[in-house]
């Protein structure tokens, strides 16, 4: 990576001859250690590295570093936290194909950059580089998601991940149990879950996984129903730590029935 004259915050210049130091976050250690491998063979310095969001803002306040790297795994709440705290400090989103949907949300956190790990033109360098200099890096299909989510009222796109987990929180799994299923944290959890039920416009995971269901997203998936839902943790309605029980075959089918007979009504 040849030397960069981007501004860094407090005013300075980067010196030509010297790589920009980069803070990595990436729950997976493995991965870490392949992007590591990457920068470091184009000249960048990992300065230090993190698997979760308060690793990320603690190691960004001690190192300072010239740009975030974060893994969307880690959650977009990394992107508001540093945000918050090193308002000038560029951070690119690294996220799996089909999480293009969560672009927005990225963009809003703070983000300046938003790669797919899947794309065939992959340059985690040469994104750095041109986030240092001042421009933001999407790649296309998350740029045409963008665009989407901001003129489109139709209905909400769920991503890869949102839906695998409002399809188990329809099988009534508990968030550390989602977590457990897709090798994920609970904090990721429900995050995810946390920007399904924004999508769908519903107050709490039962109402998000009716809407889902209601709008096909989710196949034949059960649908809660009045008294077959509770809250095993005591916490508000709103909380996306609602546990759901799942419907009997025979119990759906009646809801639906009933359904069908109040809809021809």
């Amino acid at each position: 990576m040849s030397g960069l004259c981007s501004p860094r915050p407090g005013g300075a210049l980067y010196d030509p001859s010297v790589g920009a130091r980069v803070l990595l976050v990436e729950p997976n250690r493995f991965v870490r250690a392949g992007i590591r491998a990457e920068l470091s063979r184009n000249g960048a310095e990992i300065v230090a590295e993190a698997s979760s969001a308060d690793e990320a803002v603690a190691a960004a306040a001690e190192h300072r570093p010239d740009v975030v790297l974060v893994d969307l795994e880690a959650g977009t709440e990394v992107c508001d936290r540093l945000t918050a705290r090193l308002p000038e400090t560029p951070i690119i989103v690294l996220a799996e194909p089909g999480d293009e949907t969560h672009v927005a949300a990225a963009i809003d956190s703070g983000a300046r950059g938003y790669l797919l790990k899947d794309a065939a033109d992959l340059d985690l360098a040469a994104a750095v580089e041109r986030v240092l200099s001042g421009e933001s890096v999407l790649d296309p299909r998350a740029a045409a998601a963008l665009i989407d989510s901001r003129r489109s009222g139709a209905d909400p796109k769920l991503s890869r991940q949102e839906l695998k987990v409002l399809r188990l929180v329809a099988e009534g799994l508990t968030n550390p149990e989602i977590g457990s299923r897709l090798h994920l944290s609970r904090h990721t959890v429900k995050e995810y879950l946390s920007h399904a039920m924004r999508k769908l416009e519903a107050s709490n995971r039962i109402e998000a996984v009716r809407n889902a269901t209601e709008l096909g997203l989710i196949g034949d998936a059960p649908r809660p129903a009045s008294g077959l839902a509770y809250n095993r943790t005591g916490e508000p309605a709103r909380s996306s730590d609602l546990k759901v029980t799942p419907l009997k075959i025979d119990q759906l089918r009646a809801v639906r029935s009933r359904h069908d007979v109040d809809q021809s009504r």
